[in-house]
């Protein structure tokens, strides 16, 4: 699976430990990785929903919690989130009921 890497600047993990983290994820699961995304306003989604869905076969982000509220995931393509271990859509209802949780 050919992914593309989405992380943060903002989050308490410096850009360059959670493009190490992504490109870990990768390669332990045998994906093929394309350069991370920057997501420059921390809360902000301007970068994930920039992304070109087209030339990928989905995106692994460094974590959950750096993803937007809403998620909008084009049909047949996936969100691995590295540092958690969850793909979303496969582990939709574990990552909505964390999600709440957060919220509350």
């Amino acid at each position: 699976m050919n992914l593309k890497g989405y992380v943060a600047v903002g989050s308490p993990v410096p850009v360059s430990v959670q493009n190490m983290v992504v490109r870990d994820y990768c390669a332990r699961n045998g994906h093929s990785y394309s350069l991370s995304d920057v997501e420059f306003v921390f809360g902000g989604s301007a970068m994930f929903t920039g992304i070109d869905w087209s030339a990928f076969d989905g995106v692994c982000a460094y974590s959950m919690f750096l993803m937007p509220e809403a998620l909008t995931v084009p049909y047949g393509k996936q969100i691995h989130f590295a540092l958690e271990g969850y793909v979303y859509p496969q582990d939709k209802e574990i990552l909505e009921t964390i999600w709440a949780m957060k919220r509350l």
